[in-house]
């Protein structure tokens, strides 16, 4: 073997083991305490004042379910330093480089590395950072993260902004982790959300606080974002806006009516999570965990527009339409992803006009895409699909791969919407109540009651769940 094929097989040897590693930190991670100061007023860097304008400075508590035995390495934003690392009450060393990093805004990460003989004291890591997050259009045109003292902090998680440490490279899955609290300090005119729990608020004469326990979540999900916010409230719901309380108070009520629509039609059930929805400035239109993001122009055409009416639909019928199901069910797909994709179309044409919202029309719409995709395997961007499978084929590690995809959740909501053609208003309607009482659920159950309301829907319900045919008499008939 020559000298270059060993080099090549050593560094390629190197790759997989550093892979597996990063793979490994990620899998074991158990929880995260995260603390995020912006704006304060001894701002310094290496032991030099800096301008606050869009500075901050964190620490994160990271803790194992055992103590790590690989290299432990993590990637933060570009223009933020490492100030410390301590493993239990011991400082260990550690080395950071910057590198290019296409989950960032910037296109720039910070990748620290900790050799695991440091890692010797305890399971938990605590890293100390500081530094800034200043706009960047070095990735995207629309991306509007950074934090600003005089406008805000507009900071999503892994994919957009890393302002906590995230361990995991550029090709690893998206993990979960327990983020038992995040606390945010910020000058006293800003009101922050992060998502979860709002555990607390404190307003001091110079500053504000808020403790957040986001829960078990992935870290693409934990975003942090604060303006000098108005915010009005109401039967679990939050309205954070700047610009018009009567739009704030407008998606209050709706939002309303549709939860008590749900309650009344689907589960009639006690949530008691509160959903926040938030006036963010130009491209914010984003969703994580229970907060909904509406950019400026979006917030101000509420009532005409239908995509913010969609978003907020989807986000309030998760608890009314889950059903006890485990994971290894072949319904399990279905319910988790499939059920909230349809109903909360249900609930939205059901509570506004025609002229408002059209489901035939939506849906006619979705099956010529669905038909598409079909054909193509790719979709409207040119990316290749995922292989279609039948709905109660898919397995609950492959929610992932499929949700939002043509079968999670096109062909569902297909499905659904065929039901409801065929059934009528007044059988659908007995029918998801009846649905939605169950204890347990599985295709025989299904069965039994759909052909209770259309006793010749046998082949149909096979067809529609147990094979991937789109057969013509399926398609939606025209009105």
């Amino acid at each position: 073997m020559s000298c270059r094929t060993q080099s090549l097989s050593s560094i390629g040897f190197s790759l997989i083991f550093l892979i597996a590693a990063l793979q490994l930190n990620a899998q074991h991670l158990k929880s995260y305490r995260v603390t995020a100061h912006f704006f304060p007023r001894d701002t310094q860097m290496w032991g030099y004042p800096v301008n606050q304008d869009a500075f901050m400075r964190g620490t994160a508590e990271v803790e194992w379910s055992e103590t790590p035995a690989d290299t432990v390495v993590f990637y933060m934003h570009g223009e933020l330093k490492i100030d410390s690392v301590r493993n239990g009450n011991r400082t260990v060393g550690y080395q950071s480089e910057k590198i290019l990093y296409r989950y960032d805004y910037s296109r720039v990460a910070v990748k620290t590395t900790i050799m695991p003989q440091a890692l010797q004291a305890s399971n938990t890591l605590t890293i100390y950072y500081s530094g800034f997050m200043h706009a960047s259009k070095a990735r995207s045109l629309s991306d509007y993260m950074r934090i600003n003292r005089h406008d805000g902090v507009y900071l999503r998680a892994y994919g957009y902004s890393l302002w906590f440490p995230v361990f995991k490279g550029q090709t690893d899955d998206r993990y979960q982790v327990d983020f038992q609290k995040i606390r945010v300090t910020l000058p006293n005119h800003f009101r922050c959300v992060v998502g979860g729990q709002l555990l607390q608020e404190t307003y001091h004469k110079d500053r504000y606080e808020a403790v957040w326990r986001p829960g078990y979540a992935r870290v693409s999900d934990i975003q942090c974002t604060a303006r000098r916010y108005n915010v009005v409230k109401d039967n679990h719901i939050a309205v954070y806006y700047t610009t018009n309380e009567k739009i704030a108070r407008d998606i209050m009520g709706f939002a309303a009516k549709l939860k008590q629509f749900y309650k009344t039609h689907l589960r009639s059930v006690q949530d008691s999570s509160t959903l926040y929805i938030m006036e963010l400035p130009r491209y914010g239109n984003i969703s994580s965990l229970n907060m909904i993001g509406m950019s400026q122009g979006v917030y101000q055409h509420f009532h005409e527009d239908i995509n913010c009416k969609l978003t907020i639909a989807h986000e309030l019928v998760h608890p009314y339409v889950i059903l006890p199901v485990k994971k290894e069910n072949p319904f399990y797909a279905l319910i988790v992803e499939g059920f909230p994709a349809f109903f909360h179309l249900y609930g939205l044409a059901k509570i506004l006009p025609d002229t408002t919202f059209d489901l035939g029309k939506y849906m006619q719409r979705l099956e010529q895409q669905y038909l598409r995709k079909k054909s193509t395997g790719k979709n409207r961007r040119g990316f290749a699909l995922p292989e279609e499978k039948p709905i109660v084929d898919i397995k609950a590690d492959e929610i992932g791969l499929y949700k939002d995809r043509f079968i999670l959740s096109d062909r569902v909501r297909l499905f659904f919407f065929d039901l409801w053609q065929n059934m009528g208003d007044a059988s659908f309607d007995r029918f998801i109540k009846e649905l939605f009482m169950l204890s347990s659920i599985d295709y025989t159950g299904l069965e039994k009651r759909v052909l209770k309301y259309l006793p010749e829907y046998k082949d149909h319900l096979h067809t529609w769940l147990n094979t991937t045919d789109y057969p013509e008499a399926l398609e939606i008939k025209p009105r």
